[in-house]
């Protein structure tokens, strides 16, 4: 019988968070007993000197083995024998045994980076973040690129996301990411899709990269188009998409920014990602930020947003797609629409159904800036998020270790109770968070609600008011 409360008490638990701490002390060569651990338990055989050798965390792992229904054959496989799984796991005992047991859980390396590889685009998106259009001067060396990756493995990270601008525009992406592959990364890759020729969908497998995240907007390649910025877009990105599809190692996604413009047709657009064989669906949130600065006017409203989010938990239900999102509410609202059984949101990129995952959400759901991801520009600045552009340290020059653990605005992120408004008391935050670059893109503070949340209606009624002002104003000029 699964029982994931006695496996929460054991964590919480001094003395093994004590445990845990001594199992994954680095030793001088960047390993520690945890990791040679699951490396042996991987191969399914151990000799007596290692039984003797890893008797604690053995004991630990058949606790929560047998508590969890897992397999041993399970964990040899799909856990301990699968490289960035296995980090990540090292990853989070490790953030276990240093901050306890948090709600939401705290992590002392980010769990994923996404590296916005270059400006450098070939698309003209009315809402990109990165206001991307042609490399910056100063983007990192080559030799500076394969020092991150090394950088970023040494301190357990497992899941490397490239972004961009358009990534497979640039400069050494192809060396970083088979350097990246080598060390033992999850990757995946969000593209326009135009660059996906059958030949570049199977360099980005021989690569590593399994996972391929192409934007889509509408399926009326006018309205796509229009929002991208250039003719002939739509039938580029389509083409990517069956590039993608058609490469027996590559899964695929299909990522769609819902506004205003676009959300009569979102049913429409995932099945039509269905009817394709799309492996994944992604909605994005609306982020004023970069170019997005200019068509806030496009963002849903609140109950636009949770008319959204019923499409997706709906969706999600059925089991004909995999369905992600980065709006944070979408955790709330698998919990809200559906029963005791049903999937929920997990995080960015999970979901799994049941009363273990209504515990583990609490820990690992809702926002991530800050907490267990960041991202990387092309030059080497560091922000939370891609979509918060506050600077809080330079790779090239900064230790990238005590950058995450010490920066004072990643442990406002990371602390939940230091909210204002609804955020502060909702009974889901620690499923939600509310997304911290959306308050930062319209009142410049990320402790102020999330004005997308149907629990702040105040707040999304003060954008409509500054809204009104600032056109106003542009009226009288």
């Amino acid at each position: 019988m699964v029982d994931p409360e006695r496996v929460v008490r054991l964590l919480d638990k001094k003395a093994v968070q004590s445990v845990f701490r001594r199992i994954t002390r680095r030793r001088s060569d960047g390993g520690c007993t945890l990791a040679d651990f699951f490396r042996a338990y991987a191969t399914g055989e151990m000799s007596l000197g290692q039984r003797m050798k890893f008797a604690v965390p053995m004991w630990i792992t058949e606790y929560i083995r047998k508590r969890t229904g897992a397999s041993r054959d399970t964990l040899r496989r799909r856990v301990f024998g699968h490289g960035p799984t296995a980090r990540a796991l090292v990853n989070t005992v490790r953030s276990v045994g240093h901050y306890g047991l948090t709600e939401p859980q705290q992590f002392v390396a980010p769990l994923m980076v996404v590296w916005n590889f270059t400006q450098a685009c070939n698309f003209q998106c009315q809402h990109c973040y990165q206001d991307a259009h042609k490399a910056l001067d100063d983007e990192l060396t080559p030799e500076e690129k394969i020092a991150v990756v090394d950088r970023l493995a040494a301190m357990d990270v497992s899941m490397l996301a490239f972004s961009g601008g358009e990534p497979l525009m640039g400069r050494h992406f192809w060396e970083t990411a088979r350097h990246a592959a080598d060390v033992g990364f999850h990757m995946s890759v969000a593209t326009n899709g135009s660059l996906c020729t059958p030949e570049n969908v199977q360099r980005l497998v021989d690569c590593g990269i399994g996972y391929t995240e192409i934007s889509l907007d509408s399926i009326d390649a006018a309205k796509h188009d229009h929002f991208r910025g250039g003719k002939g877009y739509w039938e580029a990105a389509v083409r990517g998409i069956d590039n993608c599809l058609a490469n027996p190692k590559m899964k695929t996604g299909v990522a769609t920014t819902v506004t205003k413009l676009n959300i009569d047709e979102l049913e429409d657009i995932i099945q039509w990602a269905i009817d394709r064989g799309v492996n994944t669906f992604y909605a994005f949130n609306f982020i004023p930020t970069g170019r997005g600065k200019g068509i806030v006017d496009t963002d849903l409203s609140p109950s636009e947003r949770e008319r959204m989010l019923a499409i997706l938990q709906k969706t999600l239900l059925e089991d004909r797609i995999a369905v992600m999102s980065s709006a944070t509410q979408y955790g709330r609202a698998c919990i809200e629409l559906g029963d005791a059984e049903s999937p929920i949101n997990t995080g960015h990129y999970g979901y799994s159904s049941g009363k273990k995952t209504r515990i583990l959400a609490k820990y690992v759901g809702g926002c991530g800036a800050g907490r267990c991801y960041c991202a990387i520009q092309p030059n080497g600045k560091v922000t939370p998020c891609v979509f918060m552009p506050i600077e809080i340290g330079d790779i090239r020059q900064d230790d990238f270790e005590q950058m995450w653990l010490n920066d004072p605005l990643l442990k406002v992120l990371r602390d939940r109770e230091d909210r204002t408004g609804h955020c502060k008391v909702c009974q889901y935050k620690h499923y939600c968070g509310g997304c911290r670059a959306r308050s930062y893109g319209y009142f410049g503070d990320v402790r102020k609600s999330d004005p997308g949340c149907r629990f702040n209606e105040a707040e999304w009624q003060e954008v409509l008011a500054a809204a009104a002002r600032a056109a106003d104003q542009a009226a009288g000029q």
